[in-house]
């Protein structure tokens, strides 16, 4: 019979020896939301299609391939985050692609696909297999061992409908979703570069534009010290005239956000608090030091078994750890001792031997009925004594276990009814009884489900280990530190009404503020203060309004917070006061690039270009050429603006001209204007660069495509973490 893959031939074994994570995510019952006609009980429609399952399904995917590849069970904030951002862009991307390729006639079967992850697989055998999956079928190797990986790969699809197995399959789906969306996009962008058109009257009228300018060329930061007093603060006129010419292309948003200021009241633990935390830690030690027996402490303290666990000195993670056990004798007491400021630590080095890191074994499982396995062939009584016989046939024929009949193998080779059990991760009684078995021994396992006949086929090399326990102790605020600090940001939240009377009421009481500008529904910062989803929900849920203040929000036990919503953007054109800030946060750069500029000027009119380099410490650089129809890569980075002011200068003749952020002073050497080339070939694939070049790439037409597409996103009503 065809191999279905390590999880299902060693159903009782590896379920017991090796855990997979499948820690879910808790998003709440969504099913539990009335579902109308209306968009708010919507989570995603993207081009008048509802996506909420989408959504969600793909979510869980990629968590499990991260999971998967990263060796974690769960995520902090952040890293949720960034999984609800991936999962977005690329169901955005994948249903505009899919779209455009339809109408292009391209569209995917479901034929195509599966022939796409055929060939995905097969490619783990050439010199360029697909990268996603190599590493998951690396992380399948380490956990279940190679041969069993590559039968897992082969038989992928059967692990889905299994609750056991679910996650490795969600982790496929996401790794075939990852390659598909390249595979699209590369045909789409294809098709588009290939169907642009240029006319030869597009190309002439470049090559007579284009011109290459020899020059010397140096750039002055307009933020250095000696332009702190120049007042480049625009007025209220130029700024309304700048956001009426610019609102719908600059000011245009095609995603909800706010400007979030938060008042912090961090949470920490006063001198008094440290004091009594630390007597609590040695007078434990002092009492954990006398008790007769390590259990009978964790008895006392409610612990229960203490940690069996052989480490090696790899095994542990905490600096200085390490090597304090392993130069420690054996029943050695751990003195009390802080780490990072965090927490107290103390323990002993209860016990130590030279113990192999993993063992390699061949099986036989021999599952009894249950009320989880009705169909089984043998009761628990039968099983057992068809388990001792197979041991004692093997032992008095001092045979090995791939000489028994095949049905008691289930069917399985030789190669799939072995593998290599680590000691981290296996049941601490279960991998001492084997390694005390010697080579081609055998013992008899007990499992909830069954029985399993091990034969110890080899062990690696002896390395030294220990066995310890150790207790911790958090360095925090007491309970009432925690209120006091509590009842302070009630009395702040309660003395302000406004986002300008949080922010003026801090500074007058010495709080930290934090400000966050432009901040996303579903972000998790705000500014650089971390853990802020409870903030950050409070201040997109319903009817919260500019200018409104939160209540005291207890962010992790790590600081309280009293929020305000600043600003409120919604999607479409912004309101000028919304954006007022953005506005004179530009054109003061650029007004001072101007004003700058001004001064070198009326600097070269007395000095040398080196004279001034000198003066505000910037690199005069020779033989610079610069290109009219080049982009900002070939020009050194000169700024179009600049460009353009540059190619009108006189020669010889040193000028200080503005860009938008910096001023370039340029010496014109040379100016030459090349004839245009045969056909127009090279001005057609000048054109074609700035079309689809570096700055008009793939992930601009994406963002253009995206930002023309009706998008519903409310994932922030139905994702609170």
């Amino acid at each position: 019979m065809a191999a279905i893959g390590a999880i299902r031939k060693h159903g009782v074994a590896l379920m017991i020896i090796i855990g997979l994570a499948l820690l879910a995510f808790i998003l709440g019952d969504l099913s539990q939301v009335t579902r109308t006609f209306s968009n708010k009980y919507v989570m995603a429609k993207v081009d008048g299609k509802k996506m909420d399952n989408v959504y969600s399904e793909q979510y869980e995917q990629n968590t499990a391939l991260m999971r998967l590849l990263q060796k974690k069970s769960s995520f902090d904030e952040n890293e949720t985050y960034q999984i609800h951002e991936m999962t977005w862009r690329q169901m955005l991307q994948d249903a505009i692609m899919d779209k455009q390729l339809k109408a292009l006639g391209m569209a995917y079967t479901s034929q195509m696909v599966e022939d796409f992850k055929a060939d995905m697989v097969a490619s783990l055998n050439t010199q360029q297999p697909n990268q996603y999956l190599m590493q998951f079928a690396q992380a399948l190797a380490e956990q279940f061992g190679p041969e069993n990986a590559m039968a897992i790969l082969a038989n992928i699809e059967e692990y889905g409908n299994n609750d056991q197995t679910k996650e490795l399959y969600n982790a496929y789906k996401a790794i075939v979703r990852f390659a598909l969306s390249a595979e699209k996009s590369n045909h789409y962008f294809s098709l588009v570069q290939g169907s642009l058109y240029f006319s030869d009257a597009a190309a002439k009228q470049l090559a007579n534009d284009n011109a290459m300018a020899m020059t010397q060329l140096m750039m002055v930061n307009p933020q250095l010290p000696a332009f702190n007093d120049l007042n480049a603060k625009p007025s209220d006129k130029e700024m309304k005239d700048f956001y009426n010419t610019h609102k719908k292309d600059l000011f245009t948003s095609y995603e909800q956000d706010r400007d979030i200021d938060v008042a912090v009241f961090p949470i920490n633990p006063t001198p008094k608090d440290l004091q009594d935390i630390e007597d609590t830690v040695r007078a434990d030690y002092q009492r954990f030091a006398s008790m007769a027996s390590l259990l009978d402490y964790s008895i006392e303290k409610g612990i229960g078994s203490v940690d069996s666990t052989f480490y090696k000195k790899d095994d542990i993670q905490l600096d200085i750890l390490d090597s304090l056990i392993f130069k420690m004798p054996v029943g050695s007491y751990i003195e009390p001792f802080t780490y990072e400021n965090a927490k107290w630590y103390f323990g002993k080095v209860y016990g130590g031997a030279s113990r192999p890191d993993s063992v390699f074994v061949a099986t036989i499982e021999l599952p009894f009925k249950t009320s989880q396995n009705t169909t089984a062939t043998y009761t628990k009584k039968q099983a057992r004594l068809l388990a001792d016989s197979l041991k004692n046939v093997i032992a008095s024929r001092q045979a090995s276990i791939f000489e028994l009949q095949l049905n008691y193998l289930n069917g399985r080779e030789r190669t799939d009814s072995t593998f290599w059990l680590p000691e981290r991760g296996t049941i601490a009684s279960l991998y001492n009884e084997l390694v005390a078995t010697p080579d081609g021994g055998l013992y008899v396992y007990a499992a909830p489900g069954g029985y399993i006949v091990f034969q110890v086929m080899q062990r690696t090399q002896l390395i030294e280990k220990r066995q310890f326990v150790l207790y911790d102790y958090d360095i925090a605020a007491s309970e009432a530190t925690f209120n006091s600090i509590k009842s302070q940001a009630n009395q702040f939240a309660a003395a302000i009404s406004s986002d300008a009377e949080l922010i003026a009421e801090a500074a007058k009481k010495g709080i930290q503020t934090v400000n966050g500008t432009h901040v996303l529904s579903m972000a998790t910062n705000i500014g650089q203060l971390p853990n802020c989803r409870d903030i950050v929900s409070w201040a997109f849920a319903d009817g919260t309004k500019k200018d409104d203040i939160s209540d005291v929000i207890n962010v992790d036990r790590m600081f309280f917070a009293v929020a305000a919503n600043k600003t409120v953007r919604k999607v479409g054109v912004q309101k000028f006061e919304n954006v007022k800030a953005d506005i004179e946060a530009m054109l003061t750069a650029e007004k001072k690039a101007e004003m700058v500029a001004e001064m070198v000027n009326k600097d070269l009119a007395s000095s040398s270009m080196e004279a001034v380099a000198q003066k505000y410490s910037t690199q005069l650089m020779d033989s610079v050429m610069l290109y009219f129809a080049g982009d900002m890569y070939q020009n050194r980075g000169v700024e179009a603006k600049a460009i353009g002011k540059i190619f009108t200068l006189p020669a010889n003749k040193p000028t200080a001209v503005s860009g938008r952020n910096m001023v370039y002073v340029a010496n014109v050497q040379q100016t030459t204007t090349g004839a245009a080339t045969p056909g127009y070939m090279l001005e057609k694939n000048m054109l074609r660069n700035v079309m689809m070049g570096r700055e008009r790439g793939e992930a601009t037409l994406m963002t253009y495509l995206i930002q023309n597409t009706p998008i519903i996103d409310n994932r922030y009503k139905f994702y609170q973490k």
